[in-house]
């Protein structure tokens, strides 16, 4: 048997205030043409699903699609909710679906969804469980590590009861596994509820798990030969610029074996930083003229009409950095600076100065020196 894991589509997301849905399509349908290739026979979705527990229409259009989609490619759907998702929305209406199976409540934890017969594949859902809304459901402390302690001991038992012993297991969760590299688009499943590490679960908690497909970061990763993120489809921030993203197909039989598949991007991330003249004329920045751009200029002074320019050469910009650096001049404050100042000319070309780390123009001090003796002007009475 053949599964797909993927996880994090966050569907409805935007990147710097930039519309992901063109991106996010593009990398469902990939998904989907993957299934229909690789004979995909099962596609797990290891939560996240939206960005938000309210997700725009647009968003809910796509989902639906990609079910239908993925359901027409040869593929039963299991799907989990995630920190982002509600899990009653998300849940609507899941028991009366073929094909597709959505599981979001923990009451579903211990009813494995079994598929095949002569190699039997179980499939243990643990939605995102919040410590402070089912710590006391399971009398357990409120933390990710004792909660899925409990899962974990109530999953064992009801395989040994259920003779399962000789099945495939594998577990969707959705969690922070110890060890594991986050990135800067994760919504912390620790703050304010915990202390330490004990938001986070070590990869040894899920033994008696042929394949956990976990989801949560957003970086494709391996914690174990068994323990796996899939991460997101496509990237969320400038910190994801290195990543490889994509998922996991997992093939079943006599032996279990895991094969990455990479998801081709619809734009490339750039994260470039250099002073304005090379970032505007070298050729080293052609291949990000077409990418989402995070621009650092280095500058001592800030260069004029930085922005505008580097957007004409990179119009996916998305966000613009000044990192002055190279600067031998004295550092004072601005109180000490002010007292300094023998003129009113004095004190705004001064201001000017300090908060664009570049003095004005002589075309703006011009303008400045106009504006200056007009206000004069007025306040003598020569000017109504």
């Amino acid at each position: 048997m053949r599964l797909l894991h993927t996880s994090d589509w966050h569907l409805g997301r935007s990147f710097h205030n930039t519309d992901m849905l063109d991106a996010q399509q593009h990398a469902i349908d990939f998904i989907v043409d993957t299934v229909t290739e690789r004979a995909i026979d099962i596609v797990l979705i290891s939560g996240d699903v939206y960005d938000r527990a309210l997700p725009p229409v647009d968003a809910v259009q796509m989902f639906d699609q990609a079910l239908v989609d993925l359901h027409a490619a040869g593929a039963e759907v299991v799907v989990t909710s995630g920190n982002h998702d509600s899990a009653i929305r998300l849940g609507f209406m899941s028991r009366m679906m073929r094909g597709v199976h959505i599981r979001t409540m923990p009451e579903a934890i211990t009813d494995p969804l079994i598929f095949g017969d002569e190699h039997p594949v179980c499939i243990w859902t643990v939605p995102y469980l919040e410590p402070r809304l089912h710590a006391a459901d399971f009398e357990v402390a409120a933390n990710h590590y004792s909660i899925m302690t409990h899962v974990m001991d109530q999953v064992r038992a009801e395989m040994t009861q259920r003779e399962l012993t000789d099945a495939t297991h594998i577990m969707m969760a959705h969690l922070f596994a110890a060890g594991a590299s986050a990135s800067e688009s994760e919504r912390d499943i620790g703050e304010g509820t915990e202390v330490g590490t004990l938001g986070q679960v070590p990869v040894d908690i899920f033994a008696g798990m042929d394949y956990v497909a976990l989801g949560h970061l957003h970086g494709r990763q391996t914690m174990s030969d068994t323990v796996r993120y899939s991460g997101s489809p496509v990237a969320y921030s400038f910190s994801e610029h290195a990543h490889r993203k994509g998922m996991w197909l997992i093939e079943t039989g006599d032996e279990l074996t895991v094969e990455p598949i990479d998801i081709p991007q619809l734009k490339r991330l750039a994260v470039l930083k250099d002073e304005i003249t090379p970032l505007l004329e070298s050729d080293e920045y052609t291949w990000a003229e077409d990418a989402w751009c995070q621009i650092t200029v280095t500058d001592p002074k800030r260069p004029p009409h930085a922005f505008r320019r580097l957007k004409a050469r990179f119009p996916g910009m998305l966000n613009f950095i000044l990192a002055p650096t190279g600067s031998t001049e004295a550092k004072t404050t601005y109180s000490d600076r002010i007292a300094k100042a023998t003129t009113d000319m004095d004190l705004v070309l001064d201001f000017v100065d300090h908060v664009r780390n570049r003095p004005a123009s002589d075309n703006e001090q011009r303008w400045l020196r106009d504006a200056l003796d007009h206000v004069n002007r007025v306040k003598e009475g020569d000017v109504k």
